[in-house]
């Protein structure tokens, strides 16, 4: 959190995307911890706000995420979601080559999700970061180009 402080340069325009503070620079954890989320999972790339726009849309809507993990469970039942949970986690990024990006979806977040066994919990505590990403991508006076 003191890192995002310092270098996150709060209330200028170069702020990271997603992350809520108030007046006082104090930050919302469940928007930090969205954020840190979706940085362990996008790799670096032309790409990554597209696809950092998809995690946070499914962020943002309640219940999509436990209800693709139980069509999952349906769907496998040999190979049943296993969250992961302990001290040692591991995650594969994200690489979709740059002229891919646009055909990449919510569904595809989802699995990205899936696939890395990223707990249902952790998706309902990230709900704040989808909201506040998105109001902040579709509010901003400067809107990314990549919206359109």
């Amino acid at each position: 959190m003191m890192y995002a402080l310092i270098y996150g340069r709060p209330g200028l325009e170069n702020t990271w995307q997603g992350i809520a503070v108030d007046f006082a620079y104090r930050m919302h954890w469940r928007t930090l911890f969205g954020f840190t989320l979706c940085r362990a999972l996008c790799v670096n790339s032309a790409g990554k706000t597209t696809i950092v726009r998809w995690f946070a849309l499914v962020m943002a809507r309640p219940g999509l995420y436990r209800e693709a993990v139980a069509a999952y469970a349906a769907a496998n039942p040999t190979q049943p979601f296993m969250a992961q949970f302990g001290a040692n986690l591991e995650n594969r990024q994200v690489h979709v080559p740059d002229d891919q990006v646009r055909n990449f979806t919510d569904d595809d977040a989802i699995c990205v999700l899936i696939h890395n066994c990223i707990p249902p919990d952790w998706v309902d505590h990230a709900y704040m970061y989808g909201v506040v990403y998105l109001e902040q991508q579709f509010h901003q006076p400067t809107m990314s180009l990549d919206v359109f």
